[in-house]
């Protein structure tokens, strides 16, 4: 164990320091990670009974005072189910324009031959995915179960408007609800209304699935896709959420190459830096004339 976490940790019970240390050492392999992806890999060691919501409620507890308590470092840990939603506002003119300067970043997206996006059934596996997702600008869409015809309907349209083919990268369960989503549900219905989409899942496949923690399919009898996933799939599931995020970020990352033109996108870059250079004397200028603006009112007054 770490001197770092014998000494902040104390008053804390021996179980609950180990814990913290192999969370510790799994993060530092494999952040950012959810709070489930952690107990996984506990689980696997056998340093959990179970994933029962009682075993990692606990790790969650323990991550909470490891990361207040500066063991753990906030962003190793990531939960988007509670971002802030902000408005935007800004204290003045040249606070927005600086704002534009320092974040702009041209759809690379643009100059290739397809739109792609990456879907998950869950929302848990954002934050794993996100660095992937920004650095190559691709959306991604939690699709949150069995998606509303209201969504699935705005997405087939949005898709048939486009000039371009989309391509779609699904990553979800491997259980009776999470295969059907992906093999026969949405397909289905996006054909139903009209919409352009490839949809190929990427994770979990049955060749992920070997080295997993599972779980029996008689937990999801009461799942209407139970028998027509055991008949196809048999009786042992699997969650998105134990697979190693370092493996799926990689995943995510192949498959988005593989539909990169790279000689466009290095063009793209290119042009970007181009305009960011451009961006960046216009602010100077602006900044100089509003300086003198500003100057000779002063004088005036």
């Amino acid at each position: 164990m770490s001197a770092t976490t014998k000494r902040k940790g104390r008053g804390k019970s021996q179980a609950s320091l180990d814990l913290i240390e192999a969370s510790h050492q799994i993060l530092a392999e494999i952040q950012p990670a959810s709070i489930r992806a952690i107990c996984y890999r506990l689980f696997v060691k056998g340093l959990l009974v179970s994933m029962a919501k009682t075993e990692t409620n606990k790790v969650s507890r323990q991550l909470v005072y490891a990361r207040e308590q500066g063991i753990i470092p906030w962003e190793w840990i990531v939960d988007e189910t509670r971002e802030l939603e902000r408005a935007g506002t800004w204290n003045n003119p040249e606070q927005i324009i600086s704002a534009a300067v320092r974040s702009y970043r041209r759809d690379y997206w643009q100059d290739q031959s397809a739109h792609v996006e990456v879907w998950s059934e869950k929302g848990t596996v954002r934050g794993t995915v996100a660095p992937v997702l920004q650095e190559y600008g691709v959306n991604f869409r939690a699709m949150h179960g069995f998606s509303s015809a209201t969504v699935v309907n705005a997405i087939a349209e949005e898709s048939a408007a486009s000039a371009k083919p989309w391509i779609i990268f699904y990553i979800g369960d491997f259980d009776p609800s999470g295969m059907y989503m992906s093999d026969i549900d949405l397909p289905r219905r996006l054909t139903r209304y009209g919409g352009k989409v490839t949809m190929r899942r990427i994770a979990l496949l049955r060749s992920d699935t070997g080295s997993l923690p599972s779980f029996d399919a008689e937990t999801k009898v009461k799942d209407k896709r139970h028998a027509w996933y055991c008949e196809r799939f048999g009786q042992r599931c699997w969650e998105l959420d134990a697979m190693p995020p370092p493996l799926l970020r990689q995943r995510v990352e192949e498959e988005i190459r593989r539909c990169i033109d790279m000689e466009r996108w290095e063009r793209a870059v290119e042009v970007e830096r181009a305009e960011t250079d451009s961006m960046r004397s216009f602010m100077a200028t602006w900044q100089s004339n509003l300086r003198l603006a500003t100057n000779s009112a002063g004088g005036a007054a």
